[in-house]
């Protein structure tokens, strides 16, 4: 019986944790749920066309199929990344975009450049995102299988659904570094709620347009290696 109670204190001691992190950071209720829906965004833009468009990619590599793409006269990193669609998961981007719209209700003052500065946050992190799963998903050119990468990734983005500054220091680096899901996620309800400067904006402007372009080289150095292969 006293086990049982031990293992009671400790569930609730855990989830008023959870509960509390969010205060203990400075991070009031509409900030709170402001970085909830750019989670469900965030996520549901993987899920609605990059998990289905790199999980097709990565299948036409082992298979031998993706010449048919690359001989199409249009740029073939658009089209095997963005080609495939599940358009269920457009409930979870509307239902990010209701809690967004609840959380910016919430708060007491949004200026001009909290307005326009979250939107541009946003599409960073939907660009960093898209390449993250571009670099992971290159690997497929010289490993048959790099399923363990990708299901890491989604493991990591369960994580985005905190704010990164409540994680401790090697975890906070990954999430806003190696693995950029905290910064996709955290940085525009940063922005939304005031707590992130013109010049913060701009540097994550640089480094999504940074990861993009080194993402694309991979994938280019990789094309070259499936080309002659098969060659």
């Amino acid at each position: 019986m006293v086990r049982y109670l031990r293992l009671l204190r400790l569930f609730f001691r855990t989830e008023l944790q959870y509960e509390l992190e969010y205060r203990l950071n400075g991070w009031d209720l509409g900030a709170m749920l402001v970085l909830l829906g750019c989670f469900y965004l965030v996520q549901g833009f993987g899920e609605l066309v990059l998990q289905p468009s790199f999980e097709k990619f990565m299948e036409h590599v082992r298979l031998g199929t993706l010449d048919f793409a690359l001989l199409k006269p249009v740029s073939a990193q658009f089209l095997v990344t963005l080609r495939n669609f599940q358009v269920v998961q457009l409930a979870q981007m509307a239902l990010g975009a209701i809690v967004v719209a609840v959380g910016v209700s919430r708060i007491p003052s949004i200026g001009l450049a909290e307005a326009i500065g979250f939107p541009i946050a946003l599409l960073c992190g939907f660009g960093l995102i898209y390449a993250l799963l571009l670099a992971l998903s290159t690997f497929a050119f010289w490993f048959v299988r790099v399923d363990n990468l990708m299901a890491l990734y989604w493991s990591f983005m369960d994580a985005g659904r905190f704010p990164v500054d409540v994680y401790p220091g090697w975890l906070r680096v990954t999430l806003s570094s190696a693995v950029p899901i905290g910064v996709a996620v955290t940085v525009p309800a940063q922005v939304i709620a005031g707590r992130l400067d013109p010049l913060g904006l701009g540097f994550l402007i640089l480094g999504t347009i940074a990861a993009f372009v080194l993402a694309s080289r991979f994938w280019r150095l990789g094309l070259r290696s499936y080309t002659g292969a098969s060659a």
